[in-house]
């Protein structure tokens, strides 16, 4: 049995992106068996347009808060980068987080910001990232805290409460952490791998607070249209719907970009309400095709020209000298 479990490790660390588009596949495979093609078809046969359009301009504010968030944090870094550099990194990191389990690529986005540390910029995007997943935790913990019987919802209301607590103090451990560091090393690095400590401020954490409750809310209305796109449902049954399935998908990180984790919570979570898999497939599948697969294939776009600029402004010689804030 260890020398099976061994064997299938090593094939997902030789090839971990073969085994996620594999697992892409299996998931859809099953989802399509199960709900069966002809429902899916019918139900994009039987589409509202008018829903789908706005749907697709919700990708506006939903990319423009993203910006403003991410430029938001860079207020950390000294000189704080352009908003075309920032834009930049953010398309580009969009791009090398679509083949990584919960986009966590993303955290190469210091590739695309020249003359800061890599390492400050992950920790940074750490910070970014982290809030959205917090957004689908809190939202997610208090769907289920009206949903689930006594005494359940008292663990999940508590639970919120000591999340709450924490991020308004957690920038208190930053000294203790850099004096327990720096006994060992005086390296910048520990400085850079600190910056998201440097970032979580109060007044940062309510300033992404504010940011990331307006982008969460923006993308759950975003599926709430997609969903009226092929189906009737009620905005009350959206609200205790949707933010469970961008819990439990955020639960499972295993595929590329949630392709198939989310349409399988969005068939079963909206399946107990009454809504047939066939739009609550299309809902979620239309979703990721307007918030994972374009912004990805824009972010492609963008990291190659990004990358062939800076190939073209690089000096000739081999003998550049890099900077400290390039460790």
């Amino acid at each position: 049995m260890k020398k099976i479990v061994k064997a299938i490790v090593g094939i997902i660390k030789r090839h971990p992106i073969k085994v996620r588009i594999g697992l892409v596949v299996i998931l859809f495979s099953v989802l399509i068996y199960s709900i069966h093609p002809a429902e899916i078809i019918l139900a994009f046969k039987q589409a509202r347009p008018l829903y789908l359009f706005y749907a697709a301009v919700l990708m506006v504010p939903n990319l423009l808060l993203q910006l403003f968030k991410w430029s938001f944090v860079m207020r950390n870094l000294n000189p704080r980068p352009s908003i075309k550099t920032t834009a930049v990194s953010l398309f580009g990191g969009f791009f090398l987080g679509a083949t990584t389990p919960g986009r966590t690529g993303e955290i190469a986005r210091g590739l695309l910001i020249p003359d800061h540390s890599k390492l400050r910029i992950a920790s940074l995007t750490v910070v970014d990232k982290g809030f959205n997943q917090l957004m689908i935790y809190l939202f997610g913990l208090t769907t289920l805290g009206f949903i689930l019987p006594w005494p359940f919802p008292v663990v999940t209301f508590l639970t919120e409460g000591i999340i709450i607590v924490i991020l308004f103090n957690i920038h208190r451990l930053r000294p203790v952490l850099a004096t327990v560091f720096h006994k060992f090393t005086h390296s910048q690095q520990v400085d850079n791998a600190l910056a998201a400590f440097d970032a979580l401020s109060i007044r940062t954490v309510l300033g992404m607070l504010a940011y990331s409750i307006v982008f969460y809310m923006t993308f759950t209305f975003q599926l709430y249209c997609l969903i009226l796109c092929f189906t009737d449902i009620s905005f009350f049954t959206a609200i205790r719907t949707v933010p469970l399935i961008f819990f439990f998908n955020s639960m499972f990180p295993i595929a590329i970009g949630d392709l198939g984790i989310k349409e399988f919570f969005a068939v079963h979570v909206l399946g107990v309400y009454g809504i047939a898999g066939g739009p609550a497939f299309s809902a979620s599948l239309t979703q990721n095709v307007l918030a994972f697969l374009i912004p990805s294939f824009i972010g492609g776009i963008v990291f190659a020209f990004s990358h062939k600029r800076r190939s073209q402004e690089a000096p000739a010689s081999g003998d550049r000298t890099v900077p400290l804030s390039e460790k």
